[in-house]
């Protein structure tokens, strides 16, 4: 029984190292291999080995098996192993995991080479939805160019896709003139969804711009919209609150 252990995991070690040397044609299986041999494969060696290949492979697809050998392998040396895979492949998915593992590892050296990863990464990244709800589309296109500049503004990075999924709603638009003036009240929400798919956010903020006299039909998209950007800013103000510790 152990010699039968041993021929598999030498065959496992030669299938690593093939994966280094593999084109393209057989770079998937080879990937796929390293998987299988990071989450399943009993031995330590065998599973460091495997996250090794799979970071200087770069291989993406191995992004959520390496997440899953950071957050729950028992041994150090995997855990290490995984975060410098993560490192090397550059996926901002990886976020939430590195940070978890840069603050509460209980290896000192994980820890470290988490912060470094963390810090390679760059700026917490957002992709922003188009905005849903009321207000008509000029409305809706003041709060996602208010929500843009004020995200900008704070140093994150603005991606078309992956990162941090904010999913903006122009709630209401009210417009009352009485008493010789005009006031707007807006009100916005905002959501924010981790790249693995867990709500990291659900925020509301709202805003009121009071203006001297009957506002012309002309202008009120314009004072709706400078209404807007003071909700975006209430929306950005907790949503970095939220996630300060990212």
């Amino acid at each position: 029984m152990l010699r039968v252990q041993m021929l598999r995991r030498a065959a496992l070690a030669l299938v690593l190292a093939f994966a280094l040397a593999a084109p393209a044609a057989r770079a998937d299986a080879a990937n796929d291999s390293a998987i299988s041999a990071l989450r399943e494969d009993s031995s330590l060696k065998v599973r460091t080995q495997a996250a090794v290949v799979l970071g200087q492979r770069g291989a993406v697809e191995a992004v959520p098996a390496l997440r899953e050998a950071v957050a729950r392998d028992e041994a150090s040396a995997v855990r290490l192993a995984a975060v410098t895979a993560l490192a090397k492949i550059k996926d901002r998915s990886a976020r939430p995991t590195l940070r978890a593992a840069a603050d509460a590892d209980p290896d000192s050296s994980v820890r470290k080479a988490a912060s470094r990863a963390l810090e390679d990464l760059g700026p917490l990244a957002f992709s922003l939805a188009e905005p849903q709800g009321a207000g008509g589309p000029q409305a809706r296109e003041a709060l996602r160019k208010a929500i843009a500049l004020q995200l900008k503004e704070r140093g994150y990075a603005l991606v078309d896709r992956g990162g941090v999924r904010l999913k903006p709603s122009v709630l209401k638009v009210d417009v009352e003139a009485k008493a010789g003036k005009t006031v707007i009240a807006v009100r916005a929400s905002l959501v924010a969804v981790d790249d693995d798919g867990k709500m990291a956010a659900m925020l509301e903020g709202g805003a009121r711009l009071t203006a001297s006299g009957a506002i012309p039909e002309a202008r009120i998209a314009a004072y709706s919209g400078k209404a807007l950007e003071a909700a975006a800013k209430t929306l950005c103000d907790d949503l970095a609150a939220k996630l300060g510790e990212r």
